[in-house]
């Protein structure tokens, strides 16, 4: 019988613990459990909610998993909190996520090994927001064939490979080196594949693996439809992500 990988588990969550709760049942019947988890890392910024809704969420997160580390910060930050959980696995890969994701199948053991290919980092769930309508199983930015002004489709030369903070496992190492280079001031899936040189300088050598088929939705948003309902708005500034209540 093949032994069960081990993974550690890095979560996003904010104070919102019904989201939360959805997204942990949802991945531990779909994925956790084809797997052998170490430690839970998570970092509950009281966004959404207070001290109670944080409380909660930490409470959920014991719930699920026997070995939980929780960071709890009095501001929220997401990109400093992407920066401590990805300095935080013992486990040779670890498992990426948010609190706002739901799993449309499950994700086998077999999936993830028969991903490690050379020079990949990352294995991101297919998800309908990567609009991934190309045959290759890794992640990048397609050139196109430009004559004449008219566009003949993707090129024989790849560009830059894109890496994600949606729901992945991530190799430890790479998460870690990510985290030193990566800046506070800016989002850091958008720094991670264009606006810091030095990071993408380092992950140029790597690559992303999908598990799912093309078009295949392996994850689903939920946070999306959560915020139209709340009627947050997500908006970039500076290079950062900022939420913020639209007027009625």
């Amino acid at each position: 019988m093949t032994t069960s990988p081990t993974i550690d588990v890095l979560l996003v969550s904010g104070a919102r613990p019904a989201l939360l709760g959805k997204t942990l049942e949802s991945f531990s019947a779909g994925l956790f459990r084809n797997f052998e988890v170490g430690t839970l890392y998570v970092n509950i910024d009281p966004f959404e909610g207070g001290p109670e809704e944080v409380s909660a969420c930490e409470t959920i997160c014991r719930d699920h998993f026997p070995n939980v580390v929780a960071r709890k910060p009095e501001t929220p930050h997401f990109t400093k909190a992407v920066r401590w959980l990805w300095r935080q696995p013992r486990a040779e890969w670890c498992f990426h996520l948010e609190d706002d994701w739901i799993l449309n199948r499950e994700v086998r053991a077999e999936e993830f090994r028969q991903s490690m290919k050379t020079n990949v980092r990352q294995v991101s769930l297919m998800t309908k927001e990567k609009n991934w309508g190309y045959r290759s199983p890794y992640h990048y930015e397609p050139s196109r064939l430009k004559i004449l002004g008219r566009d003949f489709g993707k090129s024989l030369n790849r560009k830059r490979p894109i890496f994600t903070t949606s729901p992945s496992f991530i190799r430890s190492d790479f998460a870690a080196r990510c985290s030193e280079l990566m800046d506070d001031k800016l989002d850091p899936e958008k720094q991670l594949n264009y606006l810091n040189p030095a990071l993408n300088d380092f992950t140029a050598g790597f690559r992303n693996h999908f598990i799912g088929a093309r078009r295949e939705h392996v994850a689903v948003d939920i946070g999306r439809q959560h915020r139209d309902d709340l009627g947050i708005v997500k908006a970039v500034v500076d290079g950062n992500s900022v939420w913020s209540r639209s007027e009625p």
